[in-house]
């Protein structure tokens, strides 16, 4: 979202947006720590690794890190609303 159109978001507006960021940021961590605790757990015991689910692993990352930026922008727009 570009600075124009989150300032004109109201700021109840900006801080329903930024719970829904946090939410979709908090539910992604255990997904990636299962996945990745189950490939670990193969590769440890000596089995041959699922490469669809260390694919599948790899691109959850990308979630929150695509997530965190615009997480980062609403926080901002509203310390400056705060001042």
């Amino acid at each position: 979202m570009e600075k124009k159109e989150l300032k004109d978001l109201s700021k109840e507006e900006l801080k329903r947006k930024e719970k829904s960021l946090k939410s979709i940021i908090i539910l992604c961590i255990p997904v990636i720590i299962g996945l990745f605790y189950f490939v670990l757990r193969d590769y440890f015991d000596g089995k041959e690794i699922d490469f669809a689910i260390l694919t599948i692993a790899i691109c959850t990352i990308g979630g929150p890190a695509t997530v965190y930026p615009e997480l980062k922008k609403v926080q901002d727009e509203l310390k400056t609303r705060s001042n």
